[in-house]
């Protein structure tokens, strides 16, 4: 693969090129932001604090554009869940520099099998301090330690599996929306599977089957909500 350096404004049309239209999406870590750039018809959300759930539950409630699943787990936890090549594409957006930079490192290998086209990595270029003394976040919830961060990461972290875009001067505002200093670079990290493993008849069969399951279970638990 490699590394392609972009203006901030080159960054979403380079990821958008990049990234391979798929029915299944596992969002990791998405706060109350699901992922905006791909349309699977199943979109999975896995997040950890439950307050960002409940917001989660009630922003996708009403959704027609695609099948929206949310679940509560952590990163770890939504490994133990999904066995190798049960989805299309995972995306980690704004996540491992929220981890320690060993456990990111362990958890990101043990995601690859989950995969059968693409890993999405959305993260800060270098290490940005956040910090929320007073444990709100930039939502006025009380999600200010999930936001902190303990890691930074560059392209030197990322093997030559992985292509990667990235801008020196991205963010100008940190999460709060407080203008920065100087800019500060971002970077994308996506892995292509090489061999998806998903020709013929039975592939398709077997991602409709899935499809079904997924929709009935997000059904069950919209008819225990409501």
């Amino acid at each position: 693969m490699g590394l392609t350096w972009l203006t901030a404004e080159e960054m979403l049309p380079a990821l958008r090129k990049a990234l391979e239209p798929v029915p299944v999406v596992l969002d990791i870590g998405c706060g109350i932001m699901p992922q905006p750039y791909l349309r699977p018809l199943v979109h999975i959300c896995c997040e950890p604090f439950e307050q960002y759930v409940e917001v989660l539950q009630g922003k996708v409630r009403c959704r027609q554009d695609r099948t929206f699943v949310v679940l509560k787990a952590t990163w770890a936890q939504a490994l133990e869940l999904f066995p190798p090549r049960s989805v299309d594409t995972v995306f980690l957006v704004d996540v491992i520099e929220h981890l320690e930079k060993e456990e990111a490192r362990r958890l990101l290998a043990a995601t690859e099998p989950l995969v059968r086209r693409q890993v999405v990595i959305f993260t800060p270029l270098g290490f940005l301090p956040q910090h929320h003394p007073d444990g709100k976040d930039a939502w006025g919830l009380d999600g200010g330690r999930w936001q902190e961060h303990r890691s930074g990461w560059g392209p030197e972290d990322f093997d030559s599996s992985w292509q990667i875009y990235a801008a020196r001067a991205f963010h100008i505002a940190d999460n709060m929306g407080r203008p920065l200093e100087e800019a500060f670079g971002a970077l994308w990290a996506i892995k292509t599977v090489a061999d998806p493993g998903r020709p013929g008849r039975m592939a398709s069969f077997v991602l409709r089957q899935f499809q079904r399951v997924v929709g009935r279970l997000y059904a069950a638990a919209e008819r225990r909500r409501g």
